[in-house]
């Protein structure tokens, strides 16, 4: 009984002094994006926003972002039309945020468990080692963007669509929804029209998995019924590569193998480890019993006990190779604008390696069945996240000051 109302005062704690943050940080976003709309490229408050805003009311633009910035410049107050965009990109993360503890707390999370989840995965970015990179994001790959008005919108649709196949994908062995299967080909295609790098990583995992989900058993009516949501995207794709590769643009795609990586980064295979430090280190220590599972749901023709974890780091590979092999050219050429995908990939395995991570620790896991093995992945994995968690801190306080993301 008493420890029964021990946690109930540790989760009331816990969610109050969240809701406190989660207040001030929101307030902080609408202040920084403010501060953004009103500065160029150059200078304090830098971010891709100021120009993204330009590009708008100049009529031009590939993502339906701009839709909503033509929109918003409809207010005749210049003020309000500059706050009405903070406000919509703060309000945009905030949500990614709530939707990322409605997940943990799917995922069996208990509610301090899911808000320490939430907080830490929102703000991870590359474990910073100055020797090796001189910027702290500039050179790496990051899950956390504040700059980059697209990538903000794109993360919160986009984590959504994982939620929503994830859902789909677990059930539709037994059932399908029609509800969910249109909801989510709109969703899809409203992620794409925000930026098109989430789908470029996000479909090759997608056709792995109806291949794997077909030998698991799954009717191949349903699994082309899931193929097809894919459709209303393709022409979203058709649009936006007619807007930004189209003949009279000068851009295209070629394969160039390691010129994204060596772009910006000077030691990028370094650089792209200490990226992902806490994400390798957990896949590691977890891949063979996962593995072990999977194989018994293969023999068994079950569902992948293993999805999200499959998946994601499914999904992270075809943001590497697309990142590894592929360059723009033309005038965006120097953009790294292939990045996109697998920073958000970053995400979505930073979420999954998290949720582990605390599953390992609290349950008797096969893997941690030493008592001095267990401390030292504990304390090995708290070092590297919470080191994570530091950088992307210190480099969102940094925004916030009017630092630029070229931040040393």
């Amino acid at each position: 009984m008493k420890d029964s109302k021990d946690r109930k005062i540790i989760n009331i704690i816990v969610i109050s002094l969240a809701a406190v943050l989660l207040t001030v940080y929101a307030w902080s976003l609408i202040v920084l994006h403010f501060n953004q709309t009103m500065y160029s490229q150059t200078g304090m408050f830098e971010s891709d926003l100021y120009a993204h805003i330009e590009m708008a009311l100049d009529g031009w633009g590939y993502s339906i972002l701009a839709v909503i910035f033509r929109l918003l410049a409809l207010i005749p107050n210049e003020t309000i039309f500059h706050m009405g965009i903070a406000v919509f990109l703060g309000a945009c993360e905030i949500a990614t945020l709530a939707i990322t503890f409605i997940w943990s707390k799917k995922l069996e999370l208990k509610n301090w468990e899911a808000v320490i989840l939430t907080g830490l995965s929102g703000f991870v970015m590359p474990a910073f080692i100055r020797a090796i990179q001189p910027y702290r994001y500039i050179g790496y790959q990051s899950p956390s963007i504040w700059h980059n008005s697209t990538y903000i919108v794109m993360k919160l649709l986009a984590l959504m669509c994982i939620i929503l196949y994830i859902q789909i994908s677990r059930k539709y062995k037994e059932e399908m929804k029609a509800s969910d299967i249109i909801v989510f080909a709109v969703l899809l295609a409203l992620t794409t029209a925000v930026k098109t790098n989430f789908v470029i990583a996000f479909a090759p995992g997608a056709l792995l998995f109806l291949i794997i989900d077909k030998i698991l058993g799954v009717s191949f009516k349903r699994l082309l019924l899931a193929a097809m949501t894919i459709v209303p995207t393709i022409g979203v794709i058709l649009f936006q590569r007619l807007v930004l590769f189209g003949e009279e643009t000068g851009n295209g795609i070629v394969i160039d193998p390691l010129y994204s990586v060596y772009l910006r980064a000077e030691r990028p295979y370094f650089t792209m480890i200490l990226s992902a430090a806490f994400p390798v280190f957990v896949f590691l220590i977890n891949i063979i019993p996962v593995l072990k599972d999977t194989i018994e749901d293969f023999k068994n023709k079950k569902s992948l006990k293993h999805r999200e974890f499959l998946f994601g780091w499914t999904m992270w590979f075809a943001g590497f190779v697309e990142l590894l092999l592929l360059r723009e050219t033309g005038n965006r050429e120097l953009d790294d604008n292939f990045a996109w995908g697998y920073d958000f990939c970053l995400f979505i395995i930073f979420i999954i390696s998290i949720l582990y991570f605390i599953r390992n620790i609290r349950e008797k896991e096969r893997i941690l069945n030493s008592k001095l093995i267990k401390w030292i992945y504990i304390v090995l994995g708290t070092v590297m996240l919470g080191y994570h968690t530091f950088c992307g801190l210190y480099f969102y306080i940094g925004l916030t000051k009017g630092m630029t993301f070229f931040m040393q």
